[in-house]
């Protein structure tokens, strides 16, 4: 079992812990707020230990500063971000229902992307330690700003400052954004439609956060599709910037060593379960020179801008999972 297998098998299982208690909670009935939050973070933790904590050490993978005092900061800011979150579609949803909460989620999230840097030093302290951190680009549709890990020497720098910008001036990243945006506000909005569901009242909202949970899933699966879209148009507009064959390869496999350390993926594995196509991908596509327009990181901004929806599956896929550093910034590269 390697690392990247192991993790994957931690985040099918989060995912699928989380959509089966969103089912059952469908079934039985009336649960209120504050159970909800209590479950979440009780069900959570076994797996957040495995994947921030007990995989890394077996693996030798370099989590720096300990795991108990980042992990419950971080599960501390969340917990707090989410009972505002809640406690604002209540407020809305009995002001004015559904069209003012879909408003209010509209404007946190963009104020999460707008902020992003400040919030993810907030819950994570210092960013950097865990070698997944990638950094990525924070900021509002068609703004962004590159974020790039200090700690990486300075040609990773360089060449990832050179693709996310391309990112940003190919218009990849700004589609990757609004599809995100897009999906989570209309799977809020069909959930609320659930039988028993609503977001005027906290036994409604409850309903709809499972009914929402649900439709994450469907998320998971979809929506890496078009991230992997993304990242083979970004490639090529990075060729167009100047980036070259040799660099590209070397820098695709150090970043993959530093993530999964699985350079080579069965497509199914790959079209089910990864945003981020795998080295032999993205090498084979950056020489044939094709790549249709695409949403850069569609599928992993919807996970991170899914808190004002109450997304239960915000922080258990294989990536993230126990990694507070991952919540805010999921990986990119």
């Amino acid at each position: 079992m390697t690392y990247a297998r192991a993790r994957l098998w931690l985040g099918i299982s989060g995912v699928g812990l989380w959509v089966m208690a969103a089912g059952v909670g469908l079934w039985m009935g009336s649960f209120g707020l504050g159970e909800l939050l209590g479950v979440y973070l009780l069900g959570q933790l076994p797996l957040d230990y495995l994947g921030g904590y007990w995989l890394p050490l077996r693996y030798g993978r370099r989590v720096e500063g300990g795991f108990w005092g980042p992990y419950l900061r971080g599960v501390a800011v969340q917990a707090l971000a989410l009972v505002a979150f809640g406690g604002s579609i209540l407020v809305l949803g009995e002001w004015g229902g559904r069209g003012a909460v879909k408003g209010g989620q509209l404007v946190l999230m963009l104020a999460m992307l707008w902020g992003q840097e400040s919030l993810a030093g907030i819950l994570a302290g210092q960013l950097g330690g865990d070698l997944g951190y990638t950094g990525g680009i924070a900021g509002l549709p068609g703004r962004g700003r590159v974020v790039v890990p200090r700690g990486w020497d300075l040609k990773l720098q360089t060449i990832a400052r050179l693709r996310r910008m391309a990112a940003i001036e190919s218009g990849s990243r700004t589609r990757g954004v609004w599809v995100a945006i897009g999906w989570n506000l209309l799977g809020f909005q069909l959930a609320s439609f659930l039988p028993g569901a609503g977001v005027a009242g906290a036994e409604e909202l409850v309903r709809t956060v499972f009914g929402f949970a649900l439709w994450s899933f469907l998320g998971v699966l979809v929506l890496p599709t078009v991230s992997r879209w993304g990242v083979f148009e970004v490639d090529q507009f990075s060729k167009r910037l100047g980036l070259r064959e040799p660099e590209f390869s070397r820098t695709v496999r150090e970043l993959d060593r530093m993530q999964d350390d699985e350079p080579q993926r069965s497509a199914g594995v790959e079209t089910i379960f990864h945003p981020l196509p795998g080295v032999a991908s993205r090498i084979l596509r950056f020489r044939e020179e094709r790549a249709g327009p695409g949403a850069w990181n569609a599928a992993r901004y919807a996970l991170y801008l899914a808190w004002p929806c109450l997304g239960l599956l915000s922080r258990a896929v294989h990536c993230n999972v126990g990694r507070p550093e991952l919540w805010v910034f999921l990986p990119v590269e």
